[in-house]
């Protein structure tokens, strides 16, 4: 029996593939319709998610100071309608994205069956039954979370940035590039985050590669270590394997651990850099409350999509290594093909087997 260290050259490939995305892609082509709504649910709902600060601003700035209750009143509500709009549209988006993953992986999934019961014996014998039960199910998994949440929360993500940035060089240039002076520190901490968590992943799956194999073999000759009294031996080594995924795993969260106080610093950094920068213009007249207050909300949405782009890295790393085997069982090609033209038994004919010159 192996180690199962032939399962390992499946979990390794690139963090980004443009061939297998686009190859991906094309199972959303028979749903385009349901496609638009989403990415426009989408658009509308980031958009809104930003009218907050803005409205505060102007609270602050025009309704309060000029004592207009009735004006106040109607930002108050525009601040209750987008506030519940984002809420139907999110709702709505979820839903017609979790339809559409569900439908796409409906399509894979029956497209892999029909592939595999196509494929010769032969295949069969150099391809273990746990290996394509995954493909089946896990690896089809993986591309569900990709089609349902992963690409929406990236798109989600950007646009909320776009349109943060937006506001923020519209209400006061100067003021938004004091914020974004930080950037280059977060990307530079998102990178080795990237990094890092790219290395533990491609480590725990590799560790779990070994565990699945140890565990089918076993389980496959279980008779042979029963008759060879190997339980204690063989138990030893899933000890061993089960530490090494263990520690893999616990390496992975201490990098999560560390990396969203750090982004959570840096948007301290950026509050601190508002208050003193923009308290310094508000006495000096050039910045008002409003904007001052609309920047420090503003920023502290600014750098969480930026944080949840980095987290859907892992995701996105997974998906590729489940698309890259997916497609190479979808590319593999059977031995044995069916005759274009079959030809058709003769009436009265007489079907047989015979055996000559076998030895």
């Amino acid at each position: 029996m192996s180690n199962g260290v032939g399962y390992e050259e499946e979990v390794l490939g690139k963090a980004y593939d443009s061939r297998l995305m686009a190859r991906l892609l094309r199972y959303l082509k028979p749903y385009r319709l349901p496609v638009l709504g989403a990415v426009a649910l989408l658009m509308l709902a980031s958009g809104l998610a930003v009218v907050g600060p803005y409205l505060t601003r102007i609270a602050l700035d025009e309704a309060i100071p000029a004592g207009d209750g009735r004006h106040l009143a109607q930002l108050a509500m525009l601040f209750l309608g987008a506030t519940v709009l984002v809420f139907v549209f999110q709702y709505a988006q979820a839903l017609v994205t979790t339809w559409l993953g569900q439908r796409v992986m409906y399509d894979l999934r029956t497209q892999i069956f029909r592939k595999l019961q196509r494929l010769d014996p032969a295949f069969y014998d150099r391809n273990p039954v746990g290996r394509l039960m995954t493909r089946v199910t896990s690896d089809v998994e993986t591309l569900n979370e990709l089609f349902s949440s992963g690409l929406v929360t990236v798109f989600g993500d950007l646009f909320i940035l776009f349109f943060i940035v937006a506001a923020m060089l519209e209400m006061d240039w100067q003021l938004a590039l004091v914020t974004f002076s930080v950037l280059p520190f977060v990307f530079y901490a998102a990178f080795l985050f990237r990094s890092r968590i790219r290395s533990a992943y491609r480590d725990i799956r590799v560790r779990l590669a070994r565990l699945n194999a140890f565990l089918q073999e076993r389980f496959t000759g279980i008779r042979i270590v029963q008759l060879f009294n190997r339980e204690k031996a063989d138990l030893e080594r899933f000890k061993q394997l089960d530490d090494e995924y263990l520690g893999a795993h616990l390496r992975s969260i201490t990098y999560y651990a560390l990396f969203f106080p750090v982004i959570q610093l840096f948007t301290s950094v950026a509050l601190a850099l508002i208050i003193w920068y923009g308290g310094g213009a508000m006495i000096r007249g050039a910045v008002t409350i409003g904007v001052l207050a609309a920047f420090l909300d503003y920023a502290r949405r600014f750098f969480r999509p930026i944080q949840d782009l980095s987290d859907k890295y892992n995701l996105l790393q997974g998906a590729m290594a489940s698309s890259e085997r997916i497609f190479r069982l979808l590319d593999t090609e059977a031995r044995i093909q069916d005759p274009a033209a079959p030809r058709r038994v003769p009436p009265g004919g007489r079907g047989e087997i015979r055996f000559e010159k076998v030895w």
